[in-house]
């Protein structure tokens, strides 16, 4: 079970979970498939454990890559944003929505051809969340602001002047 869910509160409900994008998936297998048709490339009679080095290196890539990837939980529910970092140490950094006063997206041209970015999520007073590149960041953007909605809306008080309208 993720620890997004595991940290859930009686009335919080999941409204987006963030994936990171196919390209970190695709460097990281990519080195890793390289890696062992340099092994085999490299074979050679007399000293045939030549052919193990590529491959740890590649191993070496590719966990280097995923590691961080299987360690990191990003999500939107309908009280906060959470963000997960680490395995065994682990770090997370929570933001109520009530106190998100801004969110900035960064993308450079790879990313707005591919579809992938960084958001930036300022809070009240010092609180800052920068989150790693993503997949889809308008997404998460997007989930971010409904969610914020929801909040406000559920929470707009009822000015004196008003009656309740009778059908």
């Amino acid at each position: 079970m993720s620890y997004i869910e595991d940290s859930l509160g009686a009335n919080e409900t999941v409204h987006y979970v963030a994936h990171f994008h196919w390209v970190h998936y695709a460097l990281a297998y990519g080195a890793l498939i390289v890696s062992v048709l340099l092994g085999m490339l490299s074979y050679n009679a007399e000293y045939p454990i030549v052919v193990l080095g590529p491959p740890l290196v590649g191993l070496v890539i590719y966990l280097a890559i995923m590691i961080p990837i299987w360690a990191t939980e990003i999500g939107v529910t309908n009280q906060r944003l959470i963000y997960k970092t680490g395995i065994i140490k682990r770090s997370t950094a929570e933001l109520q929505l009530r106190a998100i006063e801004q969110v900035n997206l960064a993308q450079d041209i790879g990313g707005r051809i591919f579809g992938y970015g960084k958001l930036d999520i300022h809070g009240t007073g010092n609180e800052e969340i920068f989150l790693p590149a993503i997949g889809n960041p308008l997404e998460l953007r997007k989930a971010l602001q409904e969610a914020i909605g929801e909040i406000q809306h559920a929470t707009e008080p009822v000015s004196a002047g008003a009656s309740p309208q009778r059908a």
